[in-house]
């Protein structure tokens, strides 16, 4: 274990930071409040030499890192063996999500790694670090995990933090974020869910040490860094990263109530935007419609599956009509809109498949927003993990957990959808990029920054393209696995290779055109923010 003697030279904390990591910035409040230097590294694959510059810099005594997803594990691994390869001997602690729920298992797959904060830490790494110079008193810091030698000791759990607001808000920098030309910033309003869905790890991470399962800050607080976001950075679009905003109970209707009244109370209502995740059954008109009256302006929804099996197997508790309805109900309300969805699951058969195709192409057609999918991974700690490793269908690696599906051909399906669908999918120009120019257009129009009902329908249209060729190249593959077998259908090269022809060809017409529209928004953009600034300082002239 590396303990060395250096207290005074702060923190280093290193992990993604693509919609800001609140994780790590809360941490980095808490140390900060408590008299510690700290400071924040983003890291992405590729940019180890950056990270390795920022350690010699800032000579930290400690250095964190937040492994939020599973599949990041090895690029993780990579860095900490480069760090430890070119001299830095610093202690490595690390958390997140799979350390959390699988310390052991992180520590022996990572070498590197010296100790765990394991779930929430803003406390356990302020002990870490005050007793770095005393690793014999560890076994009595709760909620961590470490190396004794040979042997890896997991202490006690520390006690979720019973109020919210006892904890500092949450380091910001003046990056300059943007959303169609309006400065962003994300918010946490609560930690955890009610739910528990197969496929999620949220219960398990806020549910495994004691305390609620979920926890909301109160709406004062919440309104009030809002407040001072707009006031000292001109923030207008906040987009809250909380698991299930809109959460059924009766406490938090009224949460949502105070909080609406928060934002009224601080002159917020009329001036600013913001988004929120949740479920299908969180969607009920009249209250959306006084969210809507507040500044709620977009929405991303949990439907994940649109056939019945789907929903039973990922414990939605949720049904096909509910997923319908709610998304009927956010167009006819004029939300942005987004949704997450799996077309594949451990249930899928070839019917629940064809199932979901034709949910996607409904919900699709009028070209409202992007429809995406994917594969549903079974990721460490969740109840569907531990099913299917029961069940002996668990495979893949540790970083990248998989299974087979009960019939052969489907698996064949599966395979060649990713392969089909990788670009359009998760490629940085694909369907994402799609959502970006609409999502962009949609904030710059509602803060009347640029208005154009031409790009508004070439938009729609170009997304409407996208969803129905999505869907026609899905029928198509299975219409030709079922009618052949996947078997005769690999040997058939021409068939699967004018499909994946059709497929291209398409999306690289409907990447060019987007590629066109977001340029123009763009410019419409810059432009508009160029003029209010020249208005601007007409008016202090």
């Amino acid at each position: 274990m590396h303990t060395q003697h250096r207290h005074k030279n702060g923190v280093l904390l290193i992990g993604y930071e693509n919609q800001e990591n609140l994780g790590l910035r809360s941490i980095i409040a808490a140390l900060r409040k408590n008299g510690h230097k700290a400071e924040l590294q983003p890291f992405y694959p590729g940019n180890n030499q950056t990270v390795l510059e920022a350690i010699n810099k800032l000579n930290p005594s400690l250095i964190g890192f937040s492994l939020i997803f599973q599949f990041t594990l090895e690029y993780f691994a990579d860095l900490m063996r480069y760090l430890r390869i070119h001299g830095v001997t610093t202690h490595f602690t690390a958390g997140g999500h799979f350390p959390s729920l699988r310390p052991a298992e992180t520590l022996e797959l990572i070498p590197e790694l010296d100790s765990i904060v394991r779930f929430e830490g803003e406390e356990s790494i302020i002990d870490i670090y005050t007793q770095l110079e005393k690793p014999t008193d560890w076994s009595e810091i709760p909620g961590i995990a470490y190396r004794n030698g040979n042997r890896i000791i997991q202490t006690p759990l520390r006690p979720l933090i019973e109020n919210l607001d006892d904890i500092p808000t949450v380091v910001r920098d003046e990056s300059g974020t943007t959303t169609g030309g309006i400065k962003t910033a994300y918010m946490l309003a609560s930690r955890g869910c009610h739910f528990n869905c197969s496929f999620c790890s949220i219960r398990q991470f806020y549910g495994t040490a004691h305390g609620k399962l979920r926890r909301t800050r109160s709406p004062h607080h919440v309104a009030e860094e809002m407040r001072e976001l707009f006031t000292r950075s001109n923030v207008r679009f906040f987009s809250f990263q909380d698991d299930d905003f809109a959460a059924r109970s009766p406490a938090q209707k009224q949460w949502i109530g105070e909080f609406l009244k928060e934002l009224r109370k601080n002159g917020l209502s009329e001036k600013i935007k913001w988004k929120i995740s949740c479920r299908v059954d969180d969607v009920e008109p009249l209250l959306f419609q006084e969210m809507a009256s507040h500044g709620l302006f977009a929405v991303y929804l949990g439907v994940e599956s649109g056939n019945e099996t789907g929903l039973k197997t990922l414990n939605k508790q949720t049904s096909v009509r509910q997923n319908l309805q709610a998304i009927e109900t956010l167009k006819e309300m004029h939300f942005a809109l987004s949704a997450g969805f799996m077309l594949f699951d451990p249930s899928s058969t070839f019917a629940s498949v064809k199932e979901n195709i034709e949910f996607l192409s409904a919900i699709g057609n009028d070209g409202y927003f992007p429809i995406n999918f994917g594969k549903m991974l079974p990721y460490a700690g969740t109840p569907i993990e531990q099913e299917l490793r029961l069940k002996g269908r668990l495979k893949g690696t540790l970083t990248h957990p998989d299974y087979d599906f009960l019939d052969e051909d489907l698996d064949w399906y599966a395979f060649l959808v990713q392969k089909l669908f990788a670009k359009r999918n998760f490629g940085s120009d694909g369907v994402t990029a799609l959502l970006g120019t609409d999502f962009e257009y949609r904030i710059a129009a509602a803060f009347e920054l640029y208005n154009s009902p031409e790009l508004a329908a070439a938009i729609k249209k170009n997304i409407s393209l996208s969803n129905a060729l999505a869907v026609r190249t899905l029928r198509k593959l299975l219409d030709a696995i079922a009618s052949l077998g996947a078997e005769a259908l690999l040997r058939e090269e021409n068939t699967i290779i004018s499909i994946a022809d059709d497929e291209w060809t398409g999306e690289t017409q409907i990447t060019v055109q987007n590629s066109k529209l977001r340029q123009k928004l763009h410019d419409a953009i810059e432009t508009a923010n160029l003029q209010q600034s020249e208005n601007q300082q007409n008016k202090e002239s």
